[in-house]
């Protein structure tokens, strides 16, 4: 809707009409101003936004102006029987064609649910040039209804025409339960930020490193997809890339990541065996991966964060609902690894969120100090009680097993951040702390703070190990 600041910039020339109706002295909703209309339809559903037409002339036209548009033909279709199923669905298509074809202005946000007929006639296709090439959808998902009756992959096979999706407008695309056998409808999507594969079946993973090759600006890819051929090489290579999800269930031969702007890499589950699974991501370190055995048969989840305290508040608020999305009550499980400076008020904000966002269990939990401030320099140490700095971790969080990497015996926080886990009993197995790759006088200051751990206050000791 024009009166959002969100598509204020984008859609200048395309401001709110004045539209000109007679006022009925007796009708007050027609003496209310377009914009007062337009902010009380943007809290209704597209449906209910339709139906208000027939309250005042003055609301005919006021819901085609609205920033966001969801058809959804689902909600039908689920009570259909399946013998009826083509027949409701072709009819439900021409009411929301229709609707299309009568909006005005520009869209921030499109939501196209339908069913496989209209991936075979052409429906789709028509819908998808008319939301980007003439309403300039920045934001569109496509989401295909297959009955919980069948599994067939040919009837939702996405068949589109080149370029299909590389209108400039559009910038985020999700599509949902379909089919992709090749890349063309993805050649020049260089206007492509976000892509979502959510619940697709492609051919083979070959194509899908085309489709991502085709989108070389992405910055946030999702992919939770499955391949007919379960072999290949899947690569993605891409310096543009912050926030990478994977999540396939069929092992392929081997995986490959160049991502030197990647901040995230989220992995749910993905089968290829260790020595074939390449990542060259420099704020990405892999220590450990609970996700991956040697046989590629683990199915941890394992959420890598470079923390930064440079990042966009409403990108990280995307980047945490995706992380979060798919888990039950909104709670992950399985292991984190995280890089940070406890030293940075943001960044220890930004931990704060993420470990929020598990159950009272984390398996694994690494967290690699970044080399930044100290208040303290190099060999020095600190003659105050570092114990009692606020500790940020409530109780109701247990960790299996803390790795700590780049450890300085002299950083107050750190220390606070060690010494909080142990003496809170929240570590279950063990505290493992690097020392080995330090040099000599930074290694026997990280020694001596780790000899100071062993003496607080607890009941088991035996938890702490030097490496």
């Amino acid at each position: 809707m024009t009166t959002c600041s969100s598509s204020s910039s984008s859609s200048s020339s395309s401001s709110p009409r004045k539209l000109q109706y007679p006022i009925d002295d007796n009708d007050w909703i027609s003496k209310l101003p377009d914009e007062l209309l337009q902010l009380i339809l943007s809290k209704l559903s597209t449906e209910e936004a339709v139906r208000t037409s027939l309250l005042s002339s003055r609301w005919e036209d006021v819901w085609k102006w609205r920033s966001h548009l969801v058809l959804d033909m689902n909600k039908v279709l689920e009570t259909t029987p399946d013998e009826d199923l083509h027949r409701v669905s072709v009819e439900l298509a021409r009411s929301m064609t229709k609707a299309i074809n009568n909006y005005h202005g520009h869209l921030e946000r499109c939501i196209i649910q339908h069913y496989v007929s209209q991936c075979k006639d052409g429906t789709l296709q028509s819908w998808i040039h008319s939301v980007t090439r003439l309403e300039h959808t920045k934001d569109l998902t496509l989401v295909n209804y297959i009955p919980a009756t069948r599994r067939c992959t040919r009837a939702s096979l996405l068949s589109l025409l080149p370029d299909t999706f590389s209108h400039h407008s559009l910038t985020s695309l999700s599509l949902c339960g379909y089919t992709l056998i090749g890349p063309r409808a993805f050649s020049n999507c260089k206007n492509l930020k976000t892509l979502k594969l959510i619940n697709v079946v492609i051919s083979q993973a070959s194509v899908l490193s085309g489709v991502l090759a085709a989108c070389s600006s992405l910055e946030v890819v999702v992919l939770k997809v499955n391949f007919l051929t379960p072999r290949g090489v899947l690569k993605i290579e891409n310096n543009n890339l912050k926030f990478l999800q994977l999540s396939f269930l069929y092992e392929i031969d081997r995986m490959e990541v160049y991502a030197t702007c990647l901040d995230v890499l989220d992995i749910r589950c993905i089968k290829v065996k260790r020595d074939n699974f390449i990542l060259v991501a420099p704020n990405i370190q892999v220590n450990t991966n609970a996700w991956l055995d040697d046989h590629g048969c683990m199915d941890c989840p394992h959420l890598y964060y470079h923390v930064s305290s440079y990042l966009a508040q409403e990108e990280k608020n995307i980047w945490h609902e995706l992380l979060v999305s798919d888990f039950h009550d909104m709670r992950r499980s399985g292991c984190l690894s995280v890089s940070v400076d406890l030293t940075d008020p943001e960044e220890v904000e930004i931990l704060k969120e993420v470990l929020l966002m598990w159950t009272d269990l984390l398996m694994e939990f690494e967290i690699l100090f970044k080399n930044k401030k100290s208040p303290i320099e190099e060999g020095e140490c600190s003659t105050n009680d570092r114990t009692h700095a606020k500790p940020f971790l409530n109780g109701d969080l247990w960790f299996y097993n803390v790795w700590l990497y780049n450890f300085d015996g002299s950083n107050d926080e750190e220390f606070a951040f060690a010494s909080h886990l142990l003496m809170q009993e929240t570590v279950i197995i063990k505290m493992m702390i690097e020392t080995s790759s330090f040099p000599p006088t930074k290694k026997l200051n990280a020694e001596a703070a780790v000899a100071k751990l062993m003496e607080l206050p607890k009941r088991y000791k035996h938890f702490i190990e030097c490496f």
